[in-house]
């Protein structure tokens, strides 16, 4: 409503109460209209004063103090841009343009990149919102994520650990100390020397030059060869091993002295070969032989050797030396038997079972009539002659000829022969020495008994092995023997025919072999 409508409405009530007239427009009489008029309306036209700027930024009536309608509020003189009412007789609010009562700022935007927010606050880091000047705002004061508190993005050298991405952020570029300026822990081969932990850190992990890859200095001693420095390096300070403790050249296996590892004077050790009988040993790979007694080398010349010389106990192959170091033969490996009847039995021949027939007799028969090489006789084995050449026979007493269930057991029926001055020239060892000739006297074991025993007679061909009076063969084969088999075992008790035998004698699996000792 117009202001000046409200004025004519007061007047009126008044002369209603005064004079009971009717109020209009018209003079009253002996009043000067003009005048009054005049006075009434310059005291309303001129109250207004301070509503003429409010009327152009709202209604007509903003700012009278009455909320007409198309006003959220009017406060009337209370009315202002930091009033709950505006000047626009709205209430105040965020994004109206006027910075009311807990408001920090309003530039009447939405806009979040300026000098103010849409929350109507001034942008500040910690906010939740990147302003001008922020490159993060994740409204934490944690560190140790992508957003520092200084609203800056986390990185390498700002002083705090980003979890997930750095090891550590020491926010220096000290790359001496434990935290390097990649951000990364300092470690041995990084490049960078840490002080008090590391003497040097070429981060090469070569250990021929003068860093070694732990980040020590190389020195002589340090078990790595430094390239154009030292000749040798060995780790220890023992000056007759292989390298001088001054790391100097290495010893020489011909330098007449005792060095380098060796345990006799350039023989023995790692690095040499091997020394002869009677040199310094220290185990047997300083031996040529492979034999190291009582700290000196040995080269046995028999299996009896390696059972007096306490070298070996269990049954295998050994390696003698029939006559010495310093004779013509070279070493050899036979097959010994150190588990049977005390020990040290060398296997000069071996047969293993065969068949009822004139054939089989007849490979015994020519293996026995032959010598052959010293060689590795094995139970299991069929030799092809008596194996006794290259041994020097005069060194071995006794000689057995005997018989075995299996080729895994030791021999449990047999003949033996004792010759106090070797068994040199006796037949089948040392030769074949014919048809029905005395070979000598044999302990038979089990029985007891003593006989005298010779070889096959050729007219009853094939008796092939030895045997005693009407050509009873003990062991080896009789085309006329009894009915268990041809072939013989040692029984000289009881015998119904020809061959000695028991009945085990037909049990596939058994053997016929011979030893000396």
């Amino acid at each position: 409503m117009h202001p000046h409508k409200h004025a004519l409405i007061s007047l009126c009530a008044t002369a209603v109460a005064l004079a009971l007239t009717g109020c209009g427009t018209s003079d009253s009489p002996g009043k000067d209209t003009d005048s009054e008029t005049s006075t009434s309306t310059g005291a309303t036209t001129d109250a207004p004063t301070d509503t003429g700027s409010v009327t152009e930024s709202g209604p007509a009536s903003c700012g009278d103090g009455v909320q007409d309608a198309g006003e959220e509020c009017d406060d009337g003189a209370d009315n202002g841009a930091d009033r709950p009412c505006t000047p626009k007789c709205t209430k105040v609010a965020c994004g109206d343009g006027f910075q009311g009562p807990g408001e920090g700022c309003d530039d009447g935007n939405t806009n979040d990149g300026d000098s103010c927010t849409s929350a109507c606050q001034a942008p500040g880091c910690g906010d939740g919102v990147v302003s001008v000047g922020e490159e993060c705002d994740d409204m934490n004061i944690d560190n140790s994520d992508g957003c520092l508190n200084s609203c800056q993005l986390a990185s390498c050298g700002d002083g705090y650990v980003f979890n997930g991405t750095e090891p550590c952020d020491d926010g220096d570029d000290d790359n001496s100390d434990g935290c390097l300026d990649t951000c990364e822990v300092a470690q041995c081969g990084d490049g960078f020397v840490r002080d008090s932990f590391e003497s040097c850190d070429d981060g090469d992990g070569d250990n021929g030059n003068e860093c070694l890859n732990n980040c020590q200095v190389a020195r002589c001693g340090d078990g790595f060869v430094q390239d154009g420095v030292e000749a040798c390096d060995d780790g220890n300070e023992i000056d007759n091993d292989a390298c001088k403790n001054d790391c100097s050249a290495p010893a020489s296996c011909v330098d007449g002295e005792q060095n380098g590892g060796e345990s006799d004077v350039d023989c023995g050790g790692l690095h040499c070969f091997g020394c002869l009988d009677e040199q310094i040993c220290e185990s047997n790979l300083d031996c040529m032989s492979s034999y190291c007694h009582e700290s000196l080398c040995v080269s046995p010349r028999h299996c009896r050797d390696v059972r007096d010389l306490g070298l070996e106990t269990e049954d295998g192959v050994y390696s003698i030396d029939p006559d010495g170091q310093d004779g013509p033969l070279p070493p050899t490996q036979v097959f010994c038997e150190m588990t049977f009847n005390g020990g040290g039995w060398q296997a000069v021949y071996n047969m293993m079972d065969k068949p009822i027939g004139e054939a089989a007799a007849q490979v015994m028969l020519d293996s026995l009539m032959n010598n052959g090489p010293a060689a590795p006789v094995l139970p299991n084995s069929n030799s092809p002659a008596v194996l006794t050449e290259g041994l020097n026979l005069g060194d071995f007493t006794e000689v057995v000829f005997g018989w075995a269930p299996t080729s895994n057991s030791d021999v449990a029926r047999y003949g033996r022969l004792e010759s106090p001055t070797g068994l040199a020239g006796v037949c089948y060892l040392d030769g074949f020495c014919g048809e029905g000739v005395e070979v000598g006297e044999f302990d038979i074991v089990p029985t007891g008994n003593t006989r005298l025993l010779r070889t096959g007679d050729g007219d009853d061909f094939p008796h092939v092995g030895l045997g005693y009076d009407e050509q009873i063969m003990l062991w080896g084969y009789d085309r006329q023997a009894s009915i268990f088999s041809n072939w013989a075992n040692w029984n000289d008790q009881g015998t119904c025919c020809k061959a000695g035998n028991i009945e085990a004698i037909e049990v596939p699996g058994w053997r016929y072999t011979i030893y000396v000792r």
